[in-house]
């Protein structure tokens, strides 16, 4: 019995050595980039996502919820597939995609609507990304913290495989500062609005740097038995079908736009029901020239028109009709139109552009000469912990022969 306890703990200090050495690897991997920093949106052309959009046609989304996975050792381990699909559509949602981490959740893959996600992510910091339009999971990861580098090298590195990165719940944990938005690049959007936290100034920054990120509003529910985890805040895009590949595609178009509606705690599902049975919805988002006109279908407390830093340019009361001009020194302008219950939608920025389409025009590019370097002084520094061992190693035998 304890021959077979040895071998056991034995068994397991190895693996737990290998589990750590593979942690250490990718740390030696990360190349160091070169940032361009801020590169503001500019060019005498607007971009409005919703240009063409039928108020008709809003679908209901949700990209964040996690069930049992990995033998019920993740959160999410009392929500089944069935159960998740099953309330939510008692919810009115037009599909949920559920994103358990480092997994691409099969259910439902024979219908037309499925998306393939997964939530991206085994660090400490909760420095995680939502993968949308997935092709197969990345199991590269930084789990004891992240320069900014790194982090640049993880987006880089999902982009290969998924269609569409967000940046998950960037205030959580402070997994990503308000400073990395001014640098980091090549990802799609920013979950603005998570259940648990709202990350407007990391998307205003994000903005303001000219990265062209949209929203993404999402319950990230682990018990959806649980009224105060679903429902919450979610994303709705213009569509007339489910098909996956419109759905894609009008997210990268951005013809979308996150909904916060307002939570009362421990309210009974029934009461939610019914309460999601009359959202507000955008009727119209259209430019004439430099002037923004929005419309909703319900009379809001107020419509806030924001642009660069996170600045309120104009706001209006008591109305359900706005405009703002979006003058010279507006790079970007968004809107948010709070109701009176407190709900609020938000919408996707219009953008200044040159050229055929509105694009992120900072960088994020390897240094050759600096990742060179610091492999070198990895290097140096393995050496120095070898010899350092194999010192101390000599001098116990030496101990042990006396």
């Amino acid at each position: 019995m304890k021959k077979l306890f040895r071998i056991t703990l034995k068994f397991l200090m190895y693996l737990l050595i290998i589990i750590f050495g593979i942690l250490v690897i990718f740390y030696l991997l990360a190349p160091v980039y070169k940032f361009s920093g801020p590169v503001p949106f500019s060019g005498n052309k607007l971009y409005n996502p919703y240009k063409n959009i039928d108020s008709t046609y809003w679908k209901k989304y949700n990209f964040q919820v996690q069930s049992k996975a990995w033998l019920g050792l993740t959160n999410g381990r009392k929500n089944s597939n069935q159960r998740i699909d099953s309330i939510y559509k008692i919810l009115g949602f037009d599909h949920v995609a559920t994103s358990d981490y480092q997994k691409i959740n099969e259910y439902g893959k024979d219908k037309p609507s499925y998306i393939p996600t997964y939530e991206h992510g085994f660090n400490i910091f909760k420095t995680h990304q939502v993968c949308i339009g997935s092709q197969r999971v990345l199991w590269i990861d930084l789990m004891f913290g992240q320069t900014l580098s790194m982090k640049q090298w993880i987006l880089d590195e999902l982009k290969k495989s998924n269609r569409f990165v967000v940046i998950a719940h960037p205030l959580l944990r402070d997994g990503y500062s308000i400073e990395d938005m001014k640098y980091l690049t090549n990802y799609d959007a920013i979950e603005v609005l998570n259940n648990i936290r709202v990350s407007t100034n990391h998307w205003d920054e994000a903005l303001s740097s000219g990265q062209l990120a949209y929203i993404i509003g999402n319950d990230d529910a682990h018990d959806v038995l649980n009224s105060n985890d679903v429902g919450r805040r979610f994303t709705m895009i213009n569509a007339s079908n489910t098909e996956s590949e419109l759905i894609l595609t009008q997210l990268e178009k951005g013809v979308y736009y996150g909904m916060d509606f307002v939570r009362i705690d421990d309210e009974p599902m029934n009461d939610k029901v019914k309460r999601s049975k009359n959202l507000p919805i955008l009727n119209s988002a259209k430019l004439y020239g430099d002037t923004l006109f929005v419309s909703v279908n319900k009379m809001a407390k107020q419509i806030r028109f924001i642009s660069d830093n996170g600045e309120v340019v104009k706001s209006a009361d008591s109305t359900s009709f706005s405009s703002c001009k979006m003058d010279d020194r507006n790079t970007y302008l968004r809107t948010e139109i709070e109701f009176y219950d407190d709900s609020k939608i938000m919408l996707n920025p219009i953008v200044r552009y040159s050229g055929d389409h509105p694009e992120t025009k900072k960088t994020a590019v390897i240094d050759s000469k600096a990742t060179l370097m610091l492999r070198m002084i990895y290097f140096i520094i393995g050496l120095t912990i070898v010899y350092g061992i194999s010192r101390i190693r000599k001098s116990r035998k030496l101990k042990r022969n006396r």
